[in-house]
């Protein structure tokens, strides 16, 4: 593959217009600046993360994903599916899969919850993305998935505490027309003042279809805040069900601060790490047990398995 002179001008002019945006003073408003964290007495957290891959076929849809939830006093809960579609429909494909790794990163953090309890730990459970990756995803082939997953996400919300940790976001709640995101990118170690929403709002759903889903009071608001646990770490999105304050807020986050040495919390780290799952290893996956399925592009001098 070779990289194009128009590439390269492209490229260049859209980070140009990137660099020229500077909202740090508009940032300050929302933004408290933490010099150092308090030190909190030691939690156990339950990292949970998942990922998918998907292999189109001449004929239908190959897909295996999975999830996990992760911590150290009960090591790990794997779950996994894997199905062949009757579609060749890449999007319809994608819907599905995502609605299916959602359902298993809830059921598996909830079985987690339930074996730490046993063992006599109380844990934060951890998920890796924002509640509207998990309560939106919504499988045209099979509806009854999202309330199946809003349900035993509600359960496990009323049984333990719960926060949605996101790397990226396209909400713009304090600034109109600013992405929070870019907003307080460049600010230093701290969090955004607390920003209270109901669900049905933050996500334009009607209320009624939220009863009938089966999402219980405790996750109908939801406290949204930006945190930068070191200086030059990454802008994290925080989600907590219910409403905080900013001192609640300010507990949470040096809570998570014990095990984020590098800036970002290493249960989600060692979820991320231990899920992931690419194309290969499907293939992988495939060869080991002798199948060899045609994807239709072998045309193209594409490898199959």
């Amino acid at each position: 593959m070779s990289i194009w002179e128009e590439d390269i001008k492209e490229v260049e002019e859209a980070v140009r217009a990137l660099r020229q945006i500077d909202y740090s003073e508009v940032a300050s408003k929302y933004w408290v600046k933490v010099e150092e964290w308090a030190f909190r007495e030691d939690y156990e957290f339950i990292g949970v993360d998942g990922s998918f891959s998907i292999r189109p076929l001449s004929f239908s849809t190959l897909y295996l994903a999975r999830a996990i939830a992760i911590s150290p006093s009960i090591g790990n809960i794997k779950m996994s599916k894997c199905e062949i579609l009757d579609t060749v429909n890449d999007d319809q494909a994608r819907q599905h899969v995502k609605a299916m790794m959602s359902l298993l990163e809830v059921e598996a953090a909830s079985k987690a919850l339930v074996e730490a309890v046993k063992q006599g730990v109380n844990p934060i459970v951890l998920f890796d993305g924002s509640l509207s990756s998990i309560i939106l995803n919504q499988s045209p082939r099979q509806p009854s998935i999202r309330g199946l997953t809003i349900r035993t996400l509600s359960s496990l919300i009323e049984e333990g505490d719960v926060i949605f940790i996101a790397k990226r976001s396209s909400n713009a709640l304090y600034e109109k027309g600013m992405p929070d995101m870019m907003l307080f990118s460049f600010m230093p170690m701290g969090y955004s003042k607390p920003h209270v929403m109901k669900i049905s709002e933050l996500y334009n759903v009607p209320e009624a279809l939220l009863d009938h889903l089966g999402l219980t009071s405790k996750l109908k608001v939801i406290t949204i805040f930006y945190v930068k646990l070191a200086h030059r770490s990454p802008l994290l999105k925080f989600e907590v069900p219910g409403v905080i304050s900013k001192s609640e807020a300010y507990e949470v986050i040096s809570r998570i601060k014990k095990v984020s040495p590098a800036g970002y919390p290493v249960p989600l780290f060692a979820a991320h790490n231990s899920v992931k799952l690419s194309s290969m290893t499907l293939r992988r996956t495939l060869s080991l047990m002798g199948i060899r399925i045609l994807s239709g592009r072998e045309v193209l001098r594409e490898v199959s398995l």
